[in-house]
């Protein structure tokens, strides 16, 4: 008996974990919450930001519980990502100008054109043949921290003509004077008008090649005949475009509660991945010394973070504290022989917008889906969800918004503490090895009982 008893719960064990790893198929109704989504396209690809409800709705910080499904009810391919905007800045560099005055001569039986400037700047720039000696302006560059900048274009400025003109420029730099190369040829200049309106092109692009050099000198030469020849360049500046990819934030407020005059504790519904924490006095023209402590869920103790003085004057408050992703739950604050009363400090906290992009398999309408403890990471790197062959006429920027409808509450809030497959197998198997380990200790004492009445019946 004991032995068919042994049999049958090693097979109850081997089944069980079997179904561990048996693969589970993800429906909506494993998830607590979603929201339709509208593709307006037959685009083989759509992205969205995730909205807000995501962010305090999901049952893992890492939104490993993410699904995309399609009508029929089954998961198609998708990438998370943190999304990043574009930040661009202009710095203008003021150039010294020096119109230059030339002549056409020979130099080693090459043609060239020799300029020489009002202060008695001297330039020798090779020219074709047939070309004429147009208009010249020489440009420097004053030096800053680091060498010459690299500028992506000049802009110029002039005395507005009566007339209607138009022409054409091209520019050489050097760095010493002696040794020119051309960057741009045939830019276009304008300045038309008609009417109450004006048409002003002042810029040129030097990014024509792709190429900037951090050059000392420029040579604006005119090779058009029709510039006028009342035409007079005032000024001319050298303009930097940067471009920085920065991630972009999403605030997520706090609760707040009392603990006491002088401290307070702040939660968020779920452990965040935080970037930044930002802690601000209530009242304006106020000055808080404070030890901040935190911890990364409701179990855990608290920890300390920082010391820091934090200030709301003017309209100005302090900076936020760097997080670099830290996970958070709590915040708690105690002020340093300082009490707020009722006016407590406000926090909230910042992390990376996430995006998702997925591939519209199957029919419209797409649903989002999220909060399920039980799910595991199904979202793949974005190289991998777009072939690398595509990934030029299918940039992520360029694909097509799924737009969102409203929340609807799928299995709802049970499924945030769902257990996995493999988490109710592991519980089971630690439930049957208890009652074999059980079974067996009575098993002994039985045995052990009956071997003491055999000697008590021997002695008697």
């Amino acid at each position: 008996m004991r032995i068919k008893l042994n049999n049958w719960l090693l097979s109850g064990v081997l089944c069980l974990s079997a179904a561990a790893w048996a693969e589970t198929v993800d429906a909506p109704s494993d998830f607590a919450y979603g929201i339709p989504l509208t593709t307006d396209s037959t685009s083989p690809f759509f992205r969205v930001d995730l909205p807000r409800e995501v962010y305090t709705q999901t049952a893992w910080p890492d939104m490993r519980d993410v699904r995309v499904f399609n009508s029929q009810g089954m998961t198609v391919p998708f990438a998370l990502f943190s999304a990043v905007a574009t930040v661009e800045s202009n710095t203008s560099y003021p150039l010294r100008l020096f119109p230059m005055r030339g002549h056409k001569s020979e130099e080693r039986n090459r043609p060239v054109v020799s300029l020489k400037s009002a202060s008695g700047i001297e330039v020798t720039l090779p020219v074709e043949e047939e070309q004429s000696v147009g208009r010249n302006f020489l440009l420097e560059v004053e030096e800053v921290e680091g060498g010459y900048p690299a500028l992506n274009a000049l802009k110029l400025e002039w005395t507005r003509l009566p007339e209607n003109w138009q022409a054409r420029v091209s520019v050489l730099y050097s760095s010493d004077l002696k040794r020119w190369n051309t960057l741009v040829s045939d830019a276009p200049l304008m300045d038309l008008t008609s009417g109450a309106d004006r048409l002003l092109l002042d810029k040129i692009d030097l990014r024509d090649r792709g190429y900037r050099p951090n050059a000392r000198y420029f040579m604006l030469t005119f090779r058009d005949d029709s510039a006028p020849a009342a035409l007079d360049i005032r000024a001319a500046q050298g303009v930097v475009e940067l471009k920085d990819a920065e991630p972009r934030r999403i605030t997520l407020a706090s609760q707040s509660k009392s603990v006491s005059a002088g401290e307070a504790e702040y939660v968020w519904s779920s452990p965040q991945p935080l970037n930044q924490l930002v802690v601000v006095p209530a009242q304006n023209n106020t000055v808080l010394p404070l030890e901040i402590e935190y911890r990364s869920s409701a179990t855990e103790s608290w920890r300390p973070l920082s010391k820091q003085v934090v200030y709301r004057l003017n309209g100005r408050h302090s900076a936020p504290i760097a997080l670099h992703g830290q996970l958070v739950q709590g915040v708690r604050l105690k002020g340093v022989n300082q009490q707020w009363n009722e006016n407590l400090p406000q926090v909230s906290g910042e992390r990376d917008v996430r995006s998702l992009v997925f591939n519209a398999q199957g029919s419209a309408p797409f649903l989002l889906a999220w909060g399920n403890k039980a799910a595991g990471e199904q979202a793949i790197d974005i190289q991998a969800l777009i072939p690398e062959e595509l990934h030029q006429s299918l940039s992520v920027d360029s694909l097509p918004d799924a737009g969102l409808q409203s929340v609807q509450e799928l299995g709802g809030e049970a499924r945030l503490h769902a257990t996995s497959a493999v988490e109710q197998a592991g519980m089971w198997q630690k439930g049957i090895l208890w009652a074999v380990l059980i079974l067996g200790a009575g098993g002994l004492v039985l045995l052990a009982l009956k071997v003491w009445r055999e000697v008590q019946k021997r002695e008697e």
